[in-house]
């Protein structure tokens, strides 16, 4: 970084004098043209700025928005919990069917041995509580 480093042969300036008159910039209409010309450019692209940071902020608050939506939703663990869930229901429903079938086998069964006809098939849909002789709770 010797470039950066003042180098110590240079002669430093005196300060200027109070005697020394400095030259007042005189203000033109040129200068005060371009000056005017300047401001305006300076407005301008502050309100294209502003229109610009005004754009981000409303895109931000969407994504905001939709990350917050995206929480909401369930998410794949709670996809494969769900999925399990009704997987063991569906096979407690099953063992249930078969348990219940059976039962209504050996229903028949006994049906069959009291009427003495092994061969005939016994329709239970129709029976009732009462046809079967079972009580009836109120």
């Amino acid at each position: 970084m010797a470039w950066f480093r003042r180098s110590r042969s240079a002669a430093t300036p005196a300060p200027p004098s109070d005697d020394a008159l400095l030259p007042v910039p005189v203000a033109t209409a040129p200068a005060l043209a371009r000056t005017e010309r300047a401001l305006q450019m300076l407005a301008a692209q502050s309100s294209q700025l502003h229109t610009c940071i005004v754009q981000l902020e409303h895109r931000v608050d969407r994504l905001s928005e939709a990350m917050l939506d995206q929480l909401d939703r369930p998410s794949f663990d709670d996809l494969i919990s769900a999925r399990m869930h009704s997987a063991k229901v569906a096979g407690e429903l099953s063992r249930l069917e078969i348990n219940i079938a059976a039962r209504l086998e050996s229903v028949r069964d006994e049906i069959r041995s009291l009427r003495g006809d092994d061969t005939a098939e016994i329709d239970l849909r129709e029976l009732t509580p009462t046809d079967t002789g079972w009580s009836v709770s109120a």
